[in-house]
This record gives C-alpha cells, sequence and structure tokens, in this order.
C-alpha cells in the first residue's frame, strides 16, 4: 500500500493522492462519513481489506460532547478488478455492537482514483431495548447492509464509484436522480396532477378552477443528473396575446424515481391568473380568467439543484376555449 490518507473534518484535512500510481494499476479511497448523531455514539471504525487481507483499521475516539461529524479516508492501491472489502462503524460510549454499521464491496477500477463512499445514516441506527428485548431499530445480516433504512446488498458497482478529489467529504452523494457521475442534465416538461404525462408542443390543455377561486393548468417535470432532494423546480409562462405577467411557480420538493434513470415530479399548479408586481414594484390587478381561454403559452420548467447544476424545458401549449369547472358542471363558464 503506497500512502494512507486520513481526514477528521472537525480538525483537518488533507488533499487527494500525492502521485499518480503506475500504468496498469488503480487506486480505491474508502471515505466513511458520519453526521452528527449525538450521545449514542463515542466511537467510529474503519476497517478496509483488499482480497481478505486488512490493509489499514482507522478509530477515532470522540471526547464526551464532541460533535460527531466525522470523516475518515483510507487509499488503497492495487490492480483493476482487485476486491476491496470495508466495514465502517459508529460504536456506542465504552465499546458494544454497533449503533450503525455499514459494509460495501467494490473493485478497483484503472485510471484515476475513485471513491467509495460509506455514510453512516442515522436511518440505520440499532439501539439495544431497555426491557432486554431485541435491538430495537435495522439490523441486516451480512452479506445485506443497512442502507437509508432498509437491508441492501453490499456490493457497489464501478457506475456507483465517485470520482475522488479534494473536498470529497462535503460534495453532495450520489441519489436516485444523480449518479456519481453524472452526465449533462436533462429537464422534459410534462402535465399531470396525479402523474407524469407526455406533453408535446400545441397539446390542449384545460384552465382549471382551482379550491381558492384562482385557475391553472398541472404541470410536471422528469429530469436525471439533478439532485433528487433539494432542487429547485421554476415554471413560468408568456401567453400569446395575453396578461403579460404571469408569476412564476417556485417550489422545492422532492422528485420519486421515474423510468430509465428519470426521476419525476408532478402536481404542479401554475396558476395563470395570479396577482403579479409591476416594474415598479406595485401589485397589478388580478387579470379576468377569459384573457387566458383559447391563447397559446409558452411554458418553461427549469430545474436547478444544489450543486448549480441546472437545466430547462419549454412547450408550446394551446389553452382551451372553456374553464374546466371544479364541481364538475359548467357554471364557471357562465
Amino acid at each position: 500500500m503506497r500512502a494512507v490518507c486520513a481526514i477528521f473534518v472537525v480538525v483537518a484535512a488533507c488533499g487527494g493522492p500525492s502521485d499518480s500510481p503506475p500504468p496498469g494499476s488503480g487506486k480505491l479511497v474508502v471515505g466513511m462519513q458520519s453526521p452528527e448523531l449525538g450521545s449514542y455514539v463515542g466511537s467510529f471504525r474503519l476497517v478496509v481489506k483488499k482480497d481478505g487481507a486488512v490493509q489499514k483499521e482507522e478509530s477515532v475516539a470522540l471526547e464526551p460532547g464532541r460533535s460527531t461529524v466525522v470523516a475518515r479516508a483510507i487509499e488503497v492501491d492495487g490492480m483493476p478488478g482487485d476486491l476491496v472489502e470495508a466495514l465502517a462503524e459508529a460504536l456506542p460510549p465504552g465499546g458494544g455492537e454497533p449503533v450503525i454499521s455499514r459494509l460495501a464491496t467494490a473493485r478497483i477500477t484503472p485510471g484515476a482514483p475513485r471513491l467509495l463512499r460509506l455514510r453512516l445514516d442515522p436511518r440505520c441506527a440499532s439501539l439495544p431495548d431497555p426491557s432486554g428485548g431485541p435491538r430495537l431499530g435495522v439490523t441486516c445480516a451480512a452479506p445485506l447492509t443497512c442502507i437509508a433504512g432498509t437491508c441492501q446488498p453490499n456490493e457497489v458497482g464501478e457506475p456507483d464509484l465517485e470520482d475522488f478529489g479534494p473536498g470529497w467529504e462535503t460534495a453532495p452523494p450520489p441519489d436516485a436522480c444523480r449518479p456519481a457521475r453524472p452526465g449533462p442534465p436533462e429537464v422534459i416538461l410534462g402535465t399531470g396532477q396525479t402523474d407524469y404525462a407526455t406533453l408535446t408542443d400545441g397539446q390542449v390543455l384545460h384552465l382549471e378552477q382551482g379550491p381558492q377561486g384562482g385557475h391553472h393548468i398541472w404541470m410536471a417535470v422528469r429530469m436525471k443528473n439533478l439532485r433528487q432532494s433539494g432542487s429547485t423546480t421554476t415554471v413560468s409562462g408568456v401567453v400569446e396575446g395575453g396578461p403579460p405577467n404571469v408569476p412564476p411557480l417556485a417550489v422545492v420538493f422532492t422528485f420519486d424515481r421515474d423510468e430509465g434513470s428519470y426521476c419525476k415530479v408532478y402536481g404542479l399548479r401554475f396558476q395563470l391568473d395570479a396577482s403579479a408586481l409591476g416594474p415598479d414594484g406595485v401589485p397589478l390587478p388580478q387579470p379576468d380568467k377569459r384573457l387566458f381561454l383559447g391563447k397559446k403559452v409558452t411554458v418553461t420548467a427549469e430545474v436547478v439543484d444544489s450543486t448549480g447544476a441546472r437545466a430547462s424545458s419549454s412547450r408550446v401549449v394551446q389553452l382551451a376555449d372553456e374553464l374546466l369547472c371544479a364541481d364538475g358542471s359548467e357554471r364557471c363558464n357562465q
């Protein structure tokens, strides 16, 4: 093993590998991370093996009351295909069975160093039962391991290994919508109240009467290579020959997984006749709903995530000549 790099976030950090691996070899960096876990945790342990042999074991003992925000990194050099096994544990004060454990296996890949990230997730906590019964929380039997609160296989494939570099401990980890090595972000505008449906240019949408008197169309968004949570989705519109000021809708919703590596969000109530602010900052009167009927609207959706990545998509929709009344009658058209 050429080098060992240990990172303790609250004390110090070290950069990436100091030299490049020789031709034909590779490097895998095992990174253990812990958020704030409270007084249940008194120490951490990270054990890394290569092809069954222990390469390095790191331990961090915490003083009482000290933050449990910890990061440790261990580099493993080897040849492509070498199997690396890693076990990260958060242990209670005084020792004992782990409060949280994370097991992972991955193979070394050629070229630039890759990161095998092990996050000690509070959703995977397992605590003793005060009454003496079975442990409370999630308990997984190897080779399964707890990820996001459920028992899952511990193997991490090559596509899920991140590129390693300085600041890895503060970089957002991969998620269901933004993989370890994301491609260009993509957004597709759709429609739908209860699910995502494809939207084409020229498609007719009904302006629907809302529960509080406004009138809206239902929009939906598919995306990939953007963060699943914490992303801001903004829907804006320009009405052809209609009221010039349509206030945008901006929401921060968690996306659901969808087919083909995409994620989706739906039920975006885009109100066209909401009150807007004029150029001088003074509120404008709410426009009459009839000014929108039969008009074309260019609707744009943009998603921006916490990494600054963004993408947008637009469609020109045709508004129907009549409203869709909330009670199913025709009274709102009279």
